[in-house]
């Protein structure tokens, strides 16, 4: 079954469709003052949030370049993930003080706090419909909080990693988590199943390609793999990026054409998605690790650990 390489395929064929971005920054925000660790668009492409090792997450207008509100005076250590709510009211956050809190955007002030984990919380989504929130943890486990209901613990707590996870997702039902233990898990709650495909190197990125049918993994071994979503099968995998030491995000753009990465390096890297041949692209993008990346459309927004936030568009004439 290789219907993920074939659709592929059949949309990457014209090379003048890549809507790659320029090798100039249309915007660069500044203001954070340590690494930016996360980000996060809103639903409408208008905003994005950073989390940062300062232990701020902030605000930005990433079309005009401005920075509108700076959320801070909670967490005493780094915010590794920021998710913002669909209807851009609130947003959750998770920090190395093992806390996650929630947040009212308009006031500014924390609605919710969430406690159990026992070391750092590393990453956060949303379940289906938003009604649960899915956090990992340098503590091995998963736990999923109801956000319905007003309970002080998690309603679930998902255990198989034998050490830290790194990223999670959700798509439909599924929660798939990535782990310094190289395992890619795959569980079903409402089946209580899990699946675990044992990548053998620790996993820092984990995305669906847009129409479901692949995961794009990052590993700390400077390999990004596309495997088929159904089975776990290997499709290609594509190297050329640093990545050894953190977590350093990929994606897929929005037309699953090609892939864009972070790297250790400070740049960022492109490739075609079924042949996995390096594109040109924008290349230096930052002065230290690019570690976070993401797409709206056909903006493109990285982040770096020199705390700088850059803003690309496809050069024109593409």
């Amino acid at each position: 079954r290789d219907t993920c390489r074939a659709s592929a395929a059949s949309q990457c064929r014209p090379m003048a469709s890549f809507k790659l971005p320029g090798p100039e920054p249309a915007q660069t925000l500044e203001g954070h003052e340590g690494a930016v660790l996360s980000l996060s668009w809103t639903k409408n492409g208008q905003y994005i949030m950073t989390a940062s090792q300062d232990k701020s997450v902030r605000l930005w207008n990433p079309h005009s370049g401005k920075h509108i509100k700076k959320f801070a005076g909670c967490h005493n250590q780094e915010v590794n993930d920021v998710l913002i709510a669909d209807d851009n009211s609130k947003f959750v956050s998770c920090g190395s003080d093992k806390l996650i809190f929630q947040w009212d955007v308009t006031s500014g002030q924390v609605v919710r706090k969430f406690t159990g984990h026992e070391r750092k919380v590393n990453a956060l989504a949303f379940g289906p419909k938003e009604e649960v929130l899915l956090s990992a943890s340098h503590d091995k486990t998963v736990r999923i909080w109801d956000l319905r209901a007003r309970g002080k613990g998690p309603i679930q707590v998902l255990t198989g990693a034998v050490d830290s996870v790194l990223c999670l997702m959700t798509h439909g039902d599924e929660i798939i988590t990535g782990s310094v233990d190289g395992g890619l898990r795959s569980y079903d709650v409402r089946q209580g199943q899990l699946v675990t495909d044992q990548l053998q190197q620790p996993i820092g990125s984990i995305s669906v390609s847009n129409d479901g049918q692949c995961l794009l993994v990052s590993t700390l071994d400077s390999h990004i793999h596309l495997l088929e979503h159904l089975d776990g099968s290997e499709l290609t995998s594509y190297t050329g990026h640093t990545n050894k030491r953190v977590k350093v995000q990929s994606a897929l753009d929005p037309t699953d054409s090609f892939i864009a990465s972070g790297s250790e390096d400070g740049k960022l890297h492109f490739w075609e998605l079924v042949e996995a041949t390096p594109l040109a692209g924008a290349q230096q993008g930052h002065s230290a690790a690019v570690l976070c990346l993401a797409f709206f459309e056909e903006t493109l927004v990285s982040a770096s650990a020199d705390g700088v936030i850059k803003v690309w568009r496809p050069s024109s004439g593409c």
